[in-house]
Protein backbone atom coordinates (compact mmCIF):
# COMPACT_ATOMS: atom_id res chain seq x y z
CA UNK A 1 0.00 0.00 0.00
CA UNK A 2 1.35 3.88 -0.68
CA UNK A 3 2.37 5.73 1.55
CA UNK A 4 -0.05 8.78 1.73
CA UNK A 5 1.18 12.14 0.86
CA UNK A 6 0.33 15.52 2.09
CA UNK A 7 1.03 18.37 -0.40
CA UNK A 8 1.82 21.53 0.53
CA UNK A 9 2.15 24.39 -1.67
CA UNK A 10 4.84 26.85 -1.24
CA UNK A 11 6.10 30.78 -2.54
CA UNK A 12 9.10 31.04 -0.88
CA UNK A 13 7.71 33.52 1.59
CA UNK A 14 7.36 32.90 5.27
CA UNK A 15 3.65 33.51 5.49
CA UNK A 16 3.43 30.66 3.26
CA UNK A 17 5.11 28.83 5.91
CA UNK A 18 2.07 29.10 8.15
CA UNK A 19 0.73 25.79 6.19
CA UNK A 20 4.01 23.58 7.56
CA UNK A 21 2.94 23.04 11.53
CA UNK A 22 -0.57 21.56 10.12
CA UNK A 23 1.14 19.77 7.73
CA UNK A 24 3.45 18.30 9.68
CA UNK A 25 1.05 17.42 12.42
CA UNK A 26 -1.30 15.67 9.52
CA UNK A 27 1.33 13.63 8.16
CA UNK A 28 2.85 12.84 12.10
CA UNK A 29 -1.10 11.51 12.50
CA UNK A 30 -1.87 9.53 9.52
CA UNK A 31 1.57 7.81 9.19
CA UNK A 32 2.26 9.97 5.55
CA UNK A 33 4.86 11.91 3.96
CA UNK A 34 5.29 15.78 2.97
CA UNK A 35 5.48 16.91 -0.60
CA UNK A 36 6.48 20.50 -0.62
CA UNK A 37 6.04 21.98 -4.28
CA UNK A 38 7.21 25.85 -5.37
CA UNK A 39 5.91 26.45 -8.79
CA UNK A 40 9.00 28.29 -10.53
CA UNK A 41 8.60 32.11 -11.04
CA UNK A 42 10.67 33.19 -13.96
CA UNK A 43 11.58 37.06 -14.42
CA UNK A 44 8.82 39.11 -16.44
CA UNK A 45 10.20 42.49 -18.18
CA UNK A 46 8.04 45.45 -18.91
CA UNK A 47 8.30 47.20 -22.01
CA UNK A 48 5.64 49.53 -23.51
CA UNK A 49 3.48 48.72 -20.99
CA UNK A 50 3.47 44.98 -22.22
CA UNK A 51 5.57 41.84 -20.52
CA UNK A 52 7.88 40.20 -22.43
CA UNK A 53 7.81 36.33 -22.60
CA UNK A 54 10.81 34.92 -19.66
CA UNK A 55 12.18 33.19 -22.62
CA UNK A 56 14.19 36.21 -23.32
CA UNK A 57 15.38 36.39 -19.68
CA UNK A 58 17.84 33.75 -18.00
CA UNK A 59 16.73 32.54 -14.96
CA UNK A 60 18.71 30.15 -13.82
CA UNK A 61 19.49 32.56 -10.55
CA UNK A 62 16.12 32.52 -9.55
CA UNK A 63 15.74 28.67 -10.40
CA UNK A 64 18.71 27.88 -8.21
CA UNK A 65 17.45 30.25 -5.58
CA UNK A 66 14.19 28.13 -4.80
CA UNK A 67 15.75 25.18 -5.16
CA UNK A 68 17.72 26.18 -2.40
CA UNK A 69 14.71 27.94 -0.32
CA UNK A 70 12.90 24.36 -0.67
CA UNK A 71 16.11 22.24 0.02
CA UNK A 72 16.55 25.11 3.26
CA UNK A 73 12.67 23.93 4.22
CA UNK A 74 13.45 20.60 4.02
CA UNK A 75 16.27 21.12 6.56
CA UNK A 76 14.20 22.86 8.69
CA UNK A 77 12.08 20.01 9.16
CA UNK A 78 14.57 17.23 9.40
CA UNK A 79 13.49 17.24 13.30
CA UNK A 80 9.67 16.67 12.73
CA UNK A 81 10.12 12.85 12.03
CA UNK A 82 8.20 12.84 9.33
CA UNK A 83 9.61 12.32 5.44
CA UNK A 84 9.80 15.76 3.40
CA UNK A 85 10.51 15.52 -0.20
CA UNK A 86 10.35 18.75 -2.56
CA UNK A 87 10.05 19.31 -6.09
CA UNK A 88 9.78 22.78 -8.35
CA UNK A 89 7.36 22.52 -10.86
CA UNK A 90 7.15 24.69 -14.15
CA UNK A 91 3.83 26.17 -15.75
CA UNK A 92 1.18 28.43 -14.37
CA UNK A 93 0.68 28.09 -10.94
CA UNK A 94 -3.12 26.85 -10.97
CA UNK A 95 -2.48 24.63 -14.49
CA UNK A 96 1.23 23.49 -12.78
CA UNK A 97 -0.28 22.66 -9.18
CA UNK A 98 -4.01 21.17 -10.67
CA UNK A 99 -1.33 18.71 -12.87
CA UNK A 100 0.61 17.59 -10.09
CA UNK A 101 -2.11 17.14 -7.35
CA UNK A 102 -4.13 14.76 -10.08
CA UNK A 103 -1.18 12.83 -10.47
CA UNK A 104 -0.26 12.65 -6.49
CA UNK A 105 -3.29 12.05 -5.21
CA UNK A 106 -2.58 13.86 -1.83
CA UNK A 107 -4.62 13.02 1.22
CA UNK A 108 -4.28 16.42 2.29
CA UNK A 109 -3.37 19.51 0.46
CA UNK A 110 -2.58 22.27 3.54
CA UNK A 111 -1.67 25.87 1.79
CA UNK A 112 -2.28 29.40 2.54
CA UNK A 113 -5.41 31.28 2.24
CA UNK A 114 -4.41 34.48 3.13
CA UNK A 115 -1.10 36.35 2.95
CA UNK A 116 1.55 38.35 0.78
CA UNK A 117 3.32 35.79 -1.51
CA UNK A 118 2.14 34.57 -4.60
CA UNK A 119 0.28 31.30 -3.18
CA UNK A 120 -1.83 33.84 -1.32
CA UNK A 121 -2.22 36.13 -4.47
CA UNK A 122 -3.58 32.83 -6.17
CA UNK A 123 -5.82 31.74 -4.04
CA UNK A 124 -7.29 34.85 -3.66
CA UNK A 125 -7.75 35.55 -7.35
CA UNK A 126 -10.32 33.76 -9.39
CA UNK A 127 -8.29 30.75 -10.45
CA UNK A 128 -7.79 29.65 -6.98
CA UNK A 129 -11.19 28.81 -7.35
CA UNK A 130 -10.72 26.20 -9.75
CA UNK A 131 -8.21 24.38 -7.73
CA UNK A 132 -10.16 24.24 -5.01
CA UNK A 133 -13.18 23.40 -6.96
CA UNK A 134 -11.70 20.56 -9.23
CA UNK A 135 -9.03 18.84 -6.25
CA UNK A 136 -10.38 15.42 -5.11
CA UNK A 137 -8.47 15.78 -2.09
CA UNK A 138 -9.57 17.80 0.41
CA UNK A 139 -7.89 21.12 1.45
CA UNK A 140 -7.12 22.66 4.46
CA UNK A 141 -6.69 26.55 4.09
CA UNK A 142 -4.30 28.42 6.85
CA UNK A 143 -4.42 31.68 7.74
CA UNK A 144 -0.75 33.13 8.08
CA UNK A 145 0.40 32.84 11.52
CA UNK A 146 0.82 36.27 13.74
CA UNK A 147 3.59 34.14 15.65
CA UNK A 148 6.95 33.10 16.02
CA UNK A 149 6.48 29.67 13.71
CA UNK A 150 6.69 26.64 15.13
CA UNK A 151 6.94 24.00 13.18
CA UNK A 152 7.18 20.70 15.68
CA UNK A 153 4.42 22.18 18.28
CA UNK A 154 1.17 20.25 16.73
CA UNK A 155 -1.62 23.04 16.30
CA UNK A 156 -4.46 23.51 18.48
CA UNK A 157 -7.47 21.82 17.72
CA UNK A 158 -10.87 21.04 19.80
CA UNK A 159 -13.87 20.99 17.41
CA UNK A 160 -14.79 21.24 13.74
CA UNK A 161 -17.65 23.22 12.96
CA UNK A 162 -19.87 22.02 9.86
CA UNK A 163 -22.38 24.43 8.68
CA UNK A 164 -25.40 22.76 7.30
CA UNK A 165 -28.56 24.14 4.96
CA UNK A 166 -30.16 20.94 4.95
CA UNK A 167 -29.42 20.07 1.62
CA UNK A 168 -27.37 16.98 -0.14
CA UNK A 169 -24.34 18.65 -1.01
CA UNK A 170 -24.11 20.50 2.43
CA UNK A 171 -24.68 17.25 3.95
CA UNK A 172 -21.98 15.54 2.11
CA UNK A 173 -19.14 17.62 3.84
CA UNK A 174 -20.04 15.52 7.31
CA UNK A 175 -18.05 12.26 6.30
CA UNK A 176 -14.60 14.40 5.04
CA UNK A 177 -15.25 16.20 8.47
CA UNK A 178 -15.92 13.04 10.50
CA UNK A 179 -12.49 11.73 9.21
CA UNK A 180 -10.52 14.68 10.25
CA UNK A 181 -12.46 14.75 13.26
CA UNK A 182 -11.16 11.24 14.39
CA UNK A 183 -7.51 12.15 13.08
CA UNK A 184 -7.12 15.35 14.94
CA UNK A 185 -8.87 13.76 18.10
CA UNK A 186 -11.47 16.53 18.24
CA UNK A 187 -15.70 16.84 18.63
CA UNK A 188 -17.91 18.02 15.72
CA UNK A 189 -20.53 20.95 16.10
CA UNK A 190 -23.27 20.89 13.23
CA UNK A 191 -24.63 24.46 13.07
CA UNK A 192 -27.66 25.32 11.34
CA UNK A 193 -29.02 29.25 10.69
CA UNK A 194 -32.27 28.95 9.76
CA UNK A 195 -32.57 32.23 8.10
CA UNK A 196 -30.18 30.48 5.29
CA UNK A 197 -32.75 28.03 4.95
CA UNK A 198 -34.77 27.96 2.27
CA UNK A 199 -37.28 25.31 3.17
CA UNK A 200 -37.16 24.35 6.61
CA UNK A 201 -40.73 22.20 5.61
CA UNK A 202 -39.46 20.22 2.73
CA UNK A 203 -36.05 19.37 4.58
CA UNK A 204 -38.36 17.83 7.55
CA UNK A 205 -40.65 16.19 5.45
CA UNK A 206 -37.46 14.43 3.62
CA UNK A 207 -36.63 13.42 7.32
CA UNK A 208 -39.43 12.67 8.92
CA UNK A 209 -41.56 10.00 7.01
CA UNK A 210 -45.16 10.74 7.65
CA UNK A 211 -44.87 14.13 8.89
CA UNK A 212 -48.53 15.06 8.69
CA UNK A 213 -49.58 18.55 7.63
CA UNK A 214 -50.06 21.51 7.78
CA UNK A 215 -47.27 23.04 8.41
CA UNK A 216 -46.39 25.01 11.28
CA UNK A 217 -43.98 28.01 10.61
CA UNK A 218 -43.27 28.32 14.58
CA UNK A 219 -42.45 24.73 14.65
CA UNK A 220 -39.45 25.50 12.45
CA UNK A 221 -36.25 26.16 15.12
CA UNK A 222 -37.58 22.39 16.51
CA UNK A 223 -37.48 20.57 13.25
CA UNK A 224 -34.33 22.19 12.45
CA UNK A 225 -32.33 20.96 15.68
CA UNK A 226 -34.54 17.47 15.41
CA UNK A 227 -32.99 17.42 11.65
CA UNK A 228 -29.34 18.49 13.18
CA UNK A 229 -29.49 15.52 15.19
CA UNK A 230 -30.35 12.56 12.86
CA UNK A 231 -27.24 13.73 10.79
CA UNK A 232 -25.46 13.75 14.49
CA UNK A 233 -26.35 10.55 14.97
CA UNK A 234 -23.50 9.37 12.09
CA UNK A 235 -21.14 10.97 13.48
CA UNK A 236 -21.68 9.53 17.12
CA UNK A 237 -21.93 6.20 15.42
CA UNK A 238 -17.98 6.62 14.81
CA UNK A 239 -17.52 7.23 18.53
CA UNK A 240 -17.11 11.05 17.95
CA UNK A 241 -19.16 13.65 20.06
CA UNK A 242 -21.43 16.00 17.93
CA UNK A 243 -23.27 18.64 19.15
CA UNK A 244 -26.23 20.43 17.18
CA UNK A 245 -26.61 24.36 16.91
CA UNK A 246 -29.43 25.96 15.66
CA UNK A 247 -29.10 29.80 14.77
CA UNK A 248 -33.13 31.28 14.20
CA UNK A 249 -31.99 34.91 13.06
CA UNK A 250 -29.02 36.33 11.02
CA UNK A 251 -26.76 36.23 8.26
CA UNK A 252 -25.12 32.52 8.15
CA UNK A 253 -21.75 34.00 7.26
CA UNK A 254 -22.11 35.67 10.64
CA UNK A 255 -23.67 32.82 12.39
CA UNK A 256 -20.83 30.63 11.52
CA UNK A 257 -17.92 33.25 12.09
CA UNK A 258 -18.97 33.75 15.56
CA UNK A 259 -19.43 30.34 16.02
CA UNK A 260 -16.05 29.70 15.44
CA UNK A 261 -14.79 32.64 17.07
CA UNK A 262 -16.78 31.70 20.21
CA UNK A 263 -14.07 28.92 20.86
CA UNK A 264 -10.68 28.87 20.05
CA UNK A 265 -9.44 25.82 18.46
CA UNK A 266 -12.33 25.46 15.71
CA UNK A 267 -11.73 24.22 12.37
CA UNK A 268 -14.98 25.31 9.74
CA UNK A 269 -15.77 22.57 7.40
CA UNK A 270 -17.58 23.25 4.05
CA UNK A 271 -18.41 21.41 0.99
CA UNK A 272 -17.44 23.15 -2.44
CA UNK A 273 -19.93 23.11 -4.92
CA UNK A 274 -17.90 20.65 -8.15
CA UNK A 275 -19.55 22.92 -10.72
CA UNK A 276 -19.45 26.29 -9.54
CA UNK A 277 -16.61 27.45 -7.23
CA UNK A 278 -15.77 29.36 -4.14
CA UNK A 279 -18.06 32.39 -4.64
CA UNK A 280 -21.32 29.79 -5.48
CA UNK A 281 -20.09 26.79 -2.42
CA UNK A 282 -22.91 25.99 0.28
CA UNK A 283 -25.43 28.99 0.58
CA UNK A 284 -24.03 30.89 -2.54
CA UNK A 285 -21.41 33.52 -1.48
CA UNK A 286 -21.63 32.46 2.09
CA UNK A 287 -19.03 30.05 2.22
CA UNK A 288 -16.51 32.01 0.16
CA UNK A 289 -17.42 35.19 2.98
CA UNK A 290 -16.44 32.41 5.82
CA UNK A 291 -12.91 31.87 4.14
CA UNK A 292 -12.52 35.51 4.08
CA UNK A 293 -13.38 36.53 7.59
CA UNK A 294 -12.10 32.89 9.43
CA UNK A 295 -9.59 33.49 11.51
CA UNK A 296 -8.79 29.35 12.00
CA UNK A 297 -8.13 27.19 9.57
CA UNK A 298 -10.97 25.92 6.79
CA UNK A 299 -11.13 22.33 5.66
CA UNK A 300 -12.80 22.27 2.36
CA UNK A 301 -13.52 19.82 -0.35
CA UNK A 302 -15.48 18.98 -3.51
CA UNK A 303 -18.41 15.72 -2.60
CA UNK A 304 -17.57 12.70 -4.38
CA UNK A 305 -20.76 12.35 -6.06
CA UNK A 306 -23.23 14.90 -6.94
CA UNK A 307 -26.69 15.67 -7.45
Amino acid sequence: MATPTILVPLDSSPSAESALPWAVHLARLSNASLRLVEVHSPPVVMMGGESLSSAVIPDDAIRDTETAYLAQVQSRLKNARVTVTAELLDGGVVSSLMDYASTLQPSWVVMLSHGRGAIARFFLGETAHEFVRKSTSPVLLVRESDEALDLLTPPFVTRILVPLDGSELAERMIGPATAFAKLVGADIELLMALDAVPDMEAISRRHEAGLPGPWDPAAAPAKAELYLHHQADRIRAQSIKARCIVVPHGEAADAIIAEADSKPGTVIALATHGRSGLSTMVWGSVASDVIRRAKGPVLVQRPLVEG
